[in-house]
């Protein structure tokens, strides 16, 4: 599924976020980078609709997403955050049927389909054999996959990932992002992630969005866009790209 962002405004007191035209197309990764305060979560969550955007500014396949009832937008976008309050210590089967609440009629048990759907999504990001592990008892890498498969059981097209690796070593770093990338090709799904890490951005993604002060201040193909003097503009430092072995590291 598109993506479209036109003219699209929010505000907190002490800070706004203004995108003027963007689009973004199914089976791509797009990712989202820019310093601190930058408004790259901010975004995220209004394309998700966790928070409250105007009529006529985002559009999934031409439909507006503000004027979509909770359950539709649900069963279109998925928000899977950095991290998950575990107030409550449930097993990771039922974590992850929790992504099946759109599908779910009030006061309904989950049915067959909902819980094949979530053990299939398990099965996807290799933690079948978790499923009755309890939450607090998974590492933070694994907690992730969790996060990953509850999205994959709403079966949204599109996935909105915010830090998706943020705290994690460099190996499960780049599982992380390799599922991530198996999902947009194999899935069909339309992903969007933040990240803090330009050389896992621009090896991971198909498209890179740079931002600054609430504003998109670059986009394209990330190998065009991904250039030392925009990197120094939008990061205020001195910066080099060094090619290695086909990848790109970043000199501060």
């Amino acid at each position: 599924m598109s993506i479209r962002v036109t003219n699209l405004a929010f505000a907190f007191p002490k800070f706004s976020l203004r995108v003027k035209e963007l689009a973004f197309e199914s089976a791509k990764v797009t990712a989202i980078v820019g310093p601190n305060g930058a408004g790259k979560t901010t975004f995220l969550k209004c394309l998700g609709a966790v928070l409250p955007t105007p009529k006529g500014s985002l559009f999934i396949d031409g439909r507006d997403l503000a004027s979509l009832k909770s359950r539709e937008r649900a069963r279109l976008v998925c928000y899977v955050p950095q991290e998950h309050d575990t107030t409550f210590n449930y097993t990771v089967s039922d974590f992850v049927l929790m992504g099946r609440a759109a599908y779910i009629s009030p006061f309904a048990l989950p049915s067959q389909e909902d819980t094949r759907a979530a053990a299939e999504a398990l099965d996807f990001v290799g933690l079948t054999g978790y499923a009755d592990r309890a939450i607090s008892e998974i590492s933070s890498g694994e907690r992730r996959l969790v996060l990953i498969a509850r999205a994959l059981a709403q079966q949204s097209d599109i996935l909105l990932m915010d830090e998706p690796t943020t705290f994690l070593d460099p190996k499960h770093e780049t599982e992380v992002l390799q599922l991530v990338r198996k999902l947009a090709v194999e899935k069909m799904k339309t992903i969007l992630v933040t990240l803090h890490s330009l050389e896992m951005a621009v090896q991971h993604s198909d498209q890179m969005v740079f931002m600054k002060g609430g504003e998109v201040v670059a986009h394209g193909k990330s190998a065009d866009v991904f250039q030392e003097s925009l990197l120094e503009s939008v990061y205020d430092m001195k910066m080099k790209i060094i090619d290695w072995e086909g990848r790109k590291i970043v000199l501060r």
